[in-house]
């Protein structure tokens, strides 16, 4: 056995003249890790796996998120040719001159840096099971609710641009507005040092996609946003907003490069929507159906400060929750004065390749609170080599490994943060082994002290995920599902998307029926992630159809053609007579799919009121979503960490919304004064809650502006109803305006 102390000191623990500590940026856990790995490299400017790389005028960078100290300005970090992407707040996107990261880690304006790990996808009757068949339609609404004037955006990979899909219902209006492919070379967007933008839609079509090797984007923005043109008669597989604006944002390069898909990608395509909207005065909602099971699930990473940043009124940000709800990678342990170790043994994922297994171990503690871990080897029931308890007592990276009953080794690499970026203990625990015998993993803590820990590895485009275990001993403990919500899932301004079961068989293109083994329609999806997150607040927010879901895939993957690997999942196909290519729909499972359900219901919701926040979103849909035997009929108000607060209900969403919610309003919250029910026979009644006693007026128009009455209302502070009979007026949509003295509220009124 060989251990080996790494101390990331060197020239990032100096001390300046007259002895004072010079200030220098906190290294998160993986960029130490990152860092040591280098140090013992022959060429300090290789390329790690594992973590996330941008090739920029033929120079390698290195992507990151970095907190910046109050008043810090970009000075330094352009003298060291560093790339700045997004600013949300103090937390800033960067991609680093590999050759230059070491000079980055000494610069004082900086506070924290922590370099990106990659992240992986989280792989008809939808809208119907959502009730969005019904907001298309306009049914007993103002107007259909196909997400016209918002702009809905995907970041994700596999794009096929041409695909009709994205097209409108006639074939002739494209709807794709914007390409950002991160990962590709042209001329980026203004602001951005990477990838290339597409503003040209005539470039776009001839480009045609940005990667053949998947199709997961293409079908995810079919179902946010798809036409379903030439799909299915009816347009049968037609998304939810499919009279949105289209842009999308590339994240995934060729396997070739060594170059994977960070959280900086992410929050910069964020960034990059959220700006070309604001740009045509249109509100947007982002979709990512992308993440990872390690990081803190706190929702204080530095990812989820900077998307609670960038969201805001008309800025909707909706992500998938996860599919490890069958992936016991999660354990969480209160020690007591008798019990104050935990055991559990790390098995990798099955689809590694056995000769080098490779897995990482996050391990995440409460504030002001500390606790040391070791790691053995097991042939059978003896313990024949370990590592010794590693505590955590100060910013270092301890290099061992073990060795094996068939002679090899077993390499492990700790890195601890006694106080990592937001406040908690951390270890992060690197395996590779080339052994066959059994690694335990043991933390050891005071009475009192709490700890969570995730397993997972992740190999872009993919994540491996093998599983915490007793291994068949009473003194170790098995892994659970809980907590398994992702860390970007963990974000405070994010609408997280369970899945449940909507399609639980189908038939084929080629006539052959599949069905999902063990699958009841209705029922939560089986590897839907469960909550909650770490600091116990409700995760998911709400659940979408995502078992199994048809929509569009990318006519440049061959996986879905005739002899491909995905055939056999092909509903339809269609020979495009203008661009003479077959362009196909498939059915695909995952929170992937539930995600998109849920951002394009949310696109018809700010067609409606552009001004709708994160937190008035979740309240709408989560006050009307559907509510059954699967669920509980009776969901706890603050909703659960299985179903969230139920089952999207599109339809009784908006006729929430038109019901109560004004179209216009100033120095009067619209909130107190609603109208129902509305639409109405005529016979409504308008309640309000007055501040004080005062007069009101209530006047109603006509869609032409006309006044067709008017009458005077006597308030008293409090709670207070009128009756507006408006049965003497004609079928169709008029304006109530209610003036009081601070302000008014518009009601659009509808007699049916």
């Amino acid at each position: 056995m060989k251990k080996i102390f790494t101390t990331l000191g060197l020239s990032f623990l100096t001390f300046i003249a007259q002895g004072q500590e010079k200030q220098v940026p906190k290294l998160s856990a993986p960029t130490r890790h990152y860092l040591a790995a280098v140090s013992k490299a022959s060429d300090k400017e290789a390329m790690m796996p594992d973590y996330v790389y941008k090739l920029i005028n033929n120079k390698y960078y290195i992507s990151a998120m970095v907190k910046m100290r109050n008043g810090a300005d970009q000075t330094a970090l352009d003298a060291l040719g560093v790339y700045v992407g997004t600013r949300a707040g103090s937390i800033w996107t960067a991609q680093i001159p590999v050759n230059k990261l070491e000079a980055f880690t000494q610069l004082p304006s900086v506070e924290y840096i922590e370099l990106d790990a990659p992240i992986f996808p989280v792989l008809d009757s939808a809208r119907k099971q959502t009730r969005a068949d019904s907001a298309q339609k306009g049914i007993y609404l103002p107007y259909p609710m196909t997400g016209k004037n918002v702009v809905t955006g995907i970041i994700d990979a596999g794009f096929d641009y041409n695909h009709t899909t994205f097209y409108d219902t006639t074939r002739g209006g494209y709807r794709i507005k914007r390409i950002w492919a991160q990962k590709n070379t042209g001329t980026p967007p203004v602001g951005f040092a990477y990838g290339r933008e597409i503003t040209d839609t005539n470039v776009m079509r001839t480009v045609g996609y940005d990667t053949a090797i998947t199709s997961h984007g293409t079908h995810v923005a079919g179902i946010t946003a798809g036409s379903g043109v030439d799909g299915g008669v009816g347009g049968k597989y037609r998304g939810m907003a499919y009279e949105s604006d289209i842009v999308l944002v590339g994240i995934m390069p060729h396997p070739s490069q060594w170059i994977g898909t960070g959280v900086s990608d992410v929050i910069d395509g964020m960034n990059y929507i959220y700006n070309y909207a604001a740009s045509v005065s249109k509100p947007a909602v982002v979709n990512l159906s992308w993440g990872s099971t390690l990081g803190s699930h706190d929702g204080s990473s530095l990812f989820s400060m900077a998307a609670d940043a960038l969201t805001g009124p008309g800025r909707i940000f909706v992500c998938a929750a996860g599919n490890n709800g069958q992936d016991t990678v999660h354990i969480e342990k209160v020690f007591a004065f008798t019990d104050t170790l935990v055991h559990t043994f790390v098995n990798f994922s099955p689809y590694l390749d056995t000769a080098h297994q490779m897995t990482y171990v996050d391990v995440w503690g409460e504030p002001g609170q500390t606790f040391c871990l070791n790691t053995r080897l097991f042939n059978g029931a003896t313990a024949i080599d370990s590592t010794r308890f590693i505590c955590l007592s100060a910013d270092s990276t301890y290099d061992m490994h073990m060795i094996g009953s068939n002679g090899d080794t077993c390499f492990v690499s700790i890195t601890t943060s006694p106080i990592a970026f937001n406040g908690r203990p951390r270890a992060y625990v690197y395996f590779h082994s080339k052994v066959h015998d059994a690694i335990c993993l043991s933390v050891m803590g005071q009475s009192g002290t709490r700890i969570n820990m995730w397993e997972g590895f992740l190999i872009p485009p993919s994540g491996y995920y093998g599983s915490l275990t007793s291994h068949g001993f009473p003194w170790a403990v098995n892994g659970d599902v809980n907590m398994t919500v992702s860390d970007i899932g963990s974000t405070r301004s994010a609408i997280t998307v369970a899945a449940y079961n909507t399609k639980v068989s189908f038939k084929n293109i080629s006539g052959a029926t599949y069905s999902y083994t063990g699958a009841v329609r209705g029922k939560l999806a089986s590897f839907s992630s469960h909550g909650p997150t770490m600091d116990n607040r409700v995760k998911p927010d709400i659940a979408g159809p995502g078992l199994g879901v048809v929509s569009a895939v990318s006519s440049y993957d061959p996986s879905f053609s005739v002899g491909g690997s995905e055939y056999s999942s092909v509903i339809s196909n269609h020979l495009d007579a203008i661009s003479s290519r077959t362009y196909s729909y498939a059915i695909l499972a995952g929170t992937s799919m539930a995600s998109p359900c849920v951002s394009g219901i949310v696109a018809m919701m700010l067609q409606y009121n552009p001004n709708l926040t994160p937190d008035s979103v979740k309240s709408l849909i989560n006050i009307n979503a559907i509510k059954d035997t699967f669920t509980s009929v009776t969901l706890p108000a603050t909703g659960t960490n299985l179903w969230g607060h139920g089952k999207i209900n599109a339809y009784r969403t908006l006729r929430y919304m038109v019901g109560n919610l004004s179209v216009a309003h100033e120095g009067m919250d619209p909130m107190d004064c609603i109208l129902y029910p509305n639409p109405g026979k005529g016979d409504f009644t308008l309640s309000f809650s007055a501040k004080a006693a005062e007069q009101l007026t209530v006047s109603v128009f006509d869609i032409t502006g006309k006044m067709v009455n008017f009458q005077n209302w006597n308030v008293n502070t409090g709670a207070n109803s009128k009756e507006l009979n408006l049965t003497q007026l004609a079928k169709g949509i008029y304006f109530t305006k209610v003036n009081s003295a601070t302000g008014h509220v518009v009601i659009k009124t509808v007699i049916e």
